[in-house]
């Protein structure tokens, strides 16, 4: 590392994140996060580890009959021990791929061998019925889906995807990473039998802890059936760890701290609905305000915890470098295709409207340069 790249890290304290993950953290995270880590084999830790899966169950609308997995990785760990725990050669998968993770799922099913195909978009296609009618009555076992596909920032339908599960009788697997805490989210009134969140998104805490929650169907009819060719993503022993409110590995204890403090701010505030209603009050106001630049967003239906904005010329790589290096402001830039010519601002995290005023501040002052 270099001694600029040092100072540069140095400076990430004043920096202004509009990304979707890491986001800005609130001011009590970064509290819980400057003291010591404990030691976690201990009835205190369980105690919070128990109490961590009562309040997301609460805030997932999950009911307590199922279960969460505390995993210490990425939300791509997570994407593929869910697809090896809860699925295998036997199971033939459809997924919606609109983007880059859509693409993810795919890559996992390959890598395990389990079948599949794919509901390929294209970056400015909606998902509409007529995609999924096509696949009716074909002998799926089970739907994976990104509900909302960052890269693109689609937000696909989740009546449209539980109605289709419904009538073919499938096992819905839902990555909710960048939907939960940001949109409506309802496991037991969807049908939904895996959620998988990761705590930098909707829950603004550092990243390393991954939880994948599972119906008590999948668990049962699935989960309890089948042992994954794996050690450390091993569900069963997650399941069983549990119950002593442990997990079988080293966790990200201080993540998981953050956790607890988190999700006691969010009930104790008014509960999931009103996270969503903030993250969208931010995301309304951004959006109006930019409705006279040269910028457009897309058509189809959007997620309330990012705008994707494509710029008329193929400026963005610069406003990204601009906004980095100059004003020590972050913004999600966007690679493959869109790369040049799409940004994405988040309305996650600790922000407030004067921050979006100053943001857009900058983009004007951007466009007359």
């Amino acid at each position: 590392m270099t001694e600029q790249s040092i100072e540069k890290c140095g400076e990430r304290d004043k920096m202004k994140l509009f990304t979707v993950g890491p986001a800005q953290m609130y001011s009590h995270t970064l509290e819980v996060r400057s003291h010591v880590v404990p030691y976690f084999r201990t009835p205190e830790f369980s105690g919070l580890m128990l109490e961590n899966r009562e309040m997301l169950l609460e805030l997932m609308d999950a009911g307590n009959d199922s279960e969460v997995m505390f995993l210490t990785a990425s939300g791509s760990g997570a994407m593929e021990a869910s697809v090896m725990n809860c699925f295998w050669e036997e199971d033939k998968l459809l997924i919606i791929s609109g983007g880059t993770f859509g693409e993810r799922f795919e890559k996992i099913c390959e890598i395990h061998k389990i079948p599949f195909d794919a509901i390929k978009l294209g970056q400015d296609e909606q998902l509409l019925p007529e995609h999924l009618a096509a696949y009716d009555g074909r002998g799926y076992t089970g739907l994976l889906v990104n509900l909302h596909e960052t890269y693109t920032g689609q937000l696909y339908d989740i009546e449209m995807i539980h109605q289709f599960c419904q009538r073919n009788h499938l096992y819905l697997l839902v990555d909710a990473i960048s939907t939960f805490l940001c949109d409506e989210y309802h496991m037991k009134k969807y049908g939904i039998d895996v959620t998988i969140v990761s705590s930098q998104k909707g829950l603004c805490l550092a990243p390393g802890l991954s939880l994948v929650t599972l119906s008590r169907k999948m668990i049962e009819e699935k989960i309890m059936k089948h042992s994954a060719q794996t050690m450390y993503f091993d569900f069963l022993d997650y399941l069983k760890n549990l119950k002593r409110g442990q997990t079988p590995f080293t966790p990200c204890v201080g993540v998981l701290l953050e956790l607890n403090d988190m999700l006691k701010t969010i009930i104790r505030n008014g509960g999931a609905a009103s996270r969503v209603s903030e993250v969208k009050e931010r995301c309304v106001y951004f959006r109006k305000q930019i409705e006279n630049l040269p910028v457009q967003i897309p058509k189809f239906p959007l997620s309330n915890a990012i705008t994707p904005l494509r710029f008329e010329k193929k400026i963005a790589g610069d406003f990204f470098t601009y906004l980095k290096d100059e004003r020590n402001i972050m913004v999600n830039p966007v690679g493959g295709e869109l790369g040049s010519s799409s940004i994405r601002i988040a309305h996650i995290g600790d922000l407030k409207m004067e921050d979006y005023d100053m943001l857009l501040e900058e983009m004007k002052q951007f466009f007359v340069m």
